[in-house]
Formats: C-alpha cells, structure tokens, sequence
C-alpha cells in the first residue's frame, strides 16, 4: 500500500513542471486528490479489512513521494521549496479527506453487502 502512495506521490509531483503559475495547485488537485482517492479505494478493496490503516499507509507513501521530489530540487538550488512545511500541508488537506474517503466507501460498500 506504501508503495502504491508512492507511485501516486511521485507521479502527481515528479510530472509537475512549477515554473509555472497554478503547477502546484495543478498537480495537487488534478493528480495526488484522484489519485490518493483511486489507490485508498484498490488498495481497500484488495485488503477489506481496516481502511483507515489502508488510507494512512496511501498517505505516507504520498508524503514520502513529494519530499523526494523536494529532497532532489533542493539538492540542486538550495533556496528551493523554501515553504516545505506549507507545501507539505496543502498536499495533506488535499490527500487526507481523498484518501479516507476513497478507504472508507469500499469498507461500507463490503459492510452493506455483507461481503466481509
């Protein structure tokens, strides 16, 4: 599951070109919101049982696909993302509520169902 969230993490930030103006709402809205919704909604349907692990672990491997992306720009220019930990933050109020969402519909889907 982390490595799902890391998938989805480097994909939405690595694929981001933010000299751009609006790159980073861009990315946010357009690929790491569906995406952490698509990934929490597979990977609780892969694994029914607890989806608010299943979100958690989407969301570290998210977090942990964004910081690589920082970690490498900063490598290059350090005076890059010099507002990590704001960056940071608006990713997770995008991912948080997406990936919850996407983990916490298969579960009740399974618990309407009676597929357990």
């Amino acid at each position: 599951m982390v490595l799902l969230g890391i998938l989805v993490g480097v994909f939405g930030y690595w694929t981001a070109d933010f000299s751009e103006k609006g790159a980073f709402s861009e990315a946010i809205y357009s690929i790491l919101g569906p995406g952490a919704f698509a990934a929490s909604f597979l990977s609780t349907w892969l694994k029914k049982k607890d989806p608010g692990f299943n979100a958690l672990m989407i969301i570290l491997g998210i977090l942990v696909g964004m910081l690589s992306r920082i970690f490498s720009d900063m490598i290059s220019d350090p005076s890059s993302h010099g507002l990590i930990p704001y960056e940071l933050m608006l990713g997770m109020v995008i991912v948080f509520p997406a990936s919850f969402l996407g983990s916490f519909l298969v579960w009740g889907i399974f618990q309407v169902s009676g597929k357990n």
